[in-house]
C-alpha cells in the first residue's frame, strides 16, 4: 500500500514550461510555518478501557535569509505523541546557521551553527557545535511566482489573449521585487498595468489592475529555491548516549519550485566520527505540496531518524504522510493517510484518517 502512495505522490509532480528558479532575488527573507494535529477515540462497552486514545502534533517552520555578503538560517521540527491525553513520546529538532561569504560574486561561504535534539526516549539531549565551509544559495523567488499567477488570472479573464513571453514575466517579477519601493500595493498594481500595456499592448480596465492588486495579496505564495552543502567540524556539548564528542558533518539542504503551485523541500544531515559506519547520526526530510486548485491542496511528508551508537546496531524511524485538505464553502474536509516504521520493524503501520466539518455562521 505504501508502494501505491508513493506513485500516487510522483503522479501528482507538474511539468511546467517556465524555469521558476532562474529569478535571482537580491536577498531572500522567508518565514514558514505549519502544524498538523490528530486525535483518535473509541470506546466499546463490551472491552475494558477506551480501545483508541492516542493523538499526534507536529510542527515545523523555517526562518531564511540570504543576502550577497551573509545568510542565515534557522529550522524547527517536531512530534508530540499522546496516549490517553498524556505525553507518551516527543521528539524535536532546532538548527541554526551563520554564513558568511568573503568573496560576494561567488557562493562559496563558511559558517557556524548549532544542533540539538530532544528525543524523551534519552534522559539527555544533543547539542552540537558545528563550524565549517560550504557552496550554495538560496533565493525568493516568490516575485516570479507572483507574477505567473497574475498572468494566469487575467488569461482566464479574457484580458490577456495569450501567455506572456518569458522576458515579460521577468519584467514584472523584477518589479514585484522592487515592492518596498511602492507606498501601497495599488500603486503597485497600476505599475505593473503599464509595464503589461507597453510589452502586450493590452490597456487593462480597472477590473483587471484590481485582480492584480489582489494577487500581490494574495496569501501562500510564498516560495524559494537554491541548495547547499557543508561539510565541517562539530563539537557534542550534550549528547543523548556516550560516544565521541567530536564528529565530523556533511549536509545538504534544497528547495526547488516546479510550478507556482508547487514547493519542494528536503534536507539531509550525516554526523559521524572518523569510523563512520561504527558511528553515526542521521536525518532526512523531504516535504511536497501543490495546490490543485482553489479549494484543494494536496501534500507529501517524508522523515528518516537513524542514530548508530558505537557496537549497537542502527536504531531509528521512518514515517510518510499523504494528505488532501478541500475547502467546499464553509465545509473542510481532510484526507490523511500515514506510515510509520521503526528500525527494528518489517512491516509498516498505517493510519487512514477522514475528517469533516461545515461552518453554519
Amino acid at each position: 500500500m505504501f508502494r501505491k502512495f508513493v506513485f500516487l505522490f510522483l503522479w501528482f509532480l507538474p511539468a511546467f514550461a517556465v524555469n521558476i528558479c532562474q529569478y535571482q532575488a537580491p536577498t531572500t527573507n522567508l518565514l514558514r510555518g505549519e502544524a498538523s494535529f490528530n486525535y483518535r477515540y473509541r470506546e466499546d462497552p463490551l472491552t475494558p478501557g477506551p480501545d483508541i486514545n492516542t493523538g499526534k502534533l507536529t510542527l515545523s517552520g523555517e526562518w531564511l535569509v540570504d543576502s550577497p555578503a551573509r545568510g542565515m538560517g534557522l529550522a524547527f521540527q517536531g512530534d508530540l505523541s499522546l496516549l490517553g491525553l498524556q505525553l507518551a513520546s516527543a521528539y524535536t529538532q532546532v538548527s541554526g546557521t551563520f554564513r558568511e561569504y568573503p568573496f560576494p560574486e561567488f557562493p562559496y561561504f563558511v559558517f557556524g551553527g548549532i544542533e540539538g535534539t530532544i528525543d524523551t526516549k534519552y534522559t539527555r539531549p544533543l547539542v552540537e557545535t558545528r563550524a565549517g565551509v560550504g557552496y550554495g544559495r538560496f533565493t525568493d523567488v516568490t516575485p516570479l511566482v507572483r507574477a505567473l499567477r497574475i498572468e494566469e488570472k487575467l488569461l482566464r479573464r479574457g484580458a490577456l489573449l495569450a501567455a506572456l513571453p518569458e522576458g515579460t514575466l521577468l519584467d514584472v517579477a523584477k518589479e514585484i521585487g522592487r515592492r518596498q519601493m511602492y507606498p501601497s500595493a495599488s500603486d503597485l498594481a497600476a505599475a505593473l498595468a503599464k509595464i503589461l500595456a507597453k510589452e502586450t499592448g493590452v490597456t487593462l480596465d480597472p477590473r483587471s489592475i484590481l485582480l492584480i492588486e489582489e494577487t500581490l495579496e494574495e496569501p501562500g505564495l510564498e516560495r524559494y529555491c537554491g541548495w547547499a552543502v557543508q561539510f565541517g567540524l562539530g563539537y557534542a556539548l550534550s549528547r543523548p548516549q556516550p560516544g565521541s564528542i567530536l564528529a565530523f558533518n556533511v549536509s545538504l539542504q534544497g528547495a526547488m519550485t516546479p510550478d507556482p503551485r508547487s514547493q519542494i523541500l528536503f534536507k539531509t544531515d550525516l554526523s559521524a566520527p572518523y569510523q563512520v559506519f561504527e558511528e553515526y547520526s542521521l536525518n532526512l526530510s523531504a516535504s511536497y505540496a501543490y495546490r490543485l486548485n482553489e479549494t484543494a491542496t494536496f501534500s507529501a511528508q517524508y522523515t528518516l531518524r537513524q542514530v548508530k551508537p558505537k557496537g549497537q546496531i542502527p536504531a531509528g524511524t521512518q514515517s510518510a504522510t499523504f494528505q488532501l485538505v478541500f475547502k467546499l464553502g464553509g465545509a473542510t474536509v481532510t484526507l490523511q493517510v500515514g506510515f510509520a516504521k521503526l528500525a527494528e520493524m518489517q512491516a509498516w503501520t498505517q493510519d487512514l484518517v477522514i475528517s469533516a466539518g461545515w461552518q453554519f455562521w
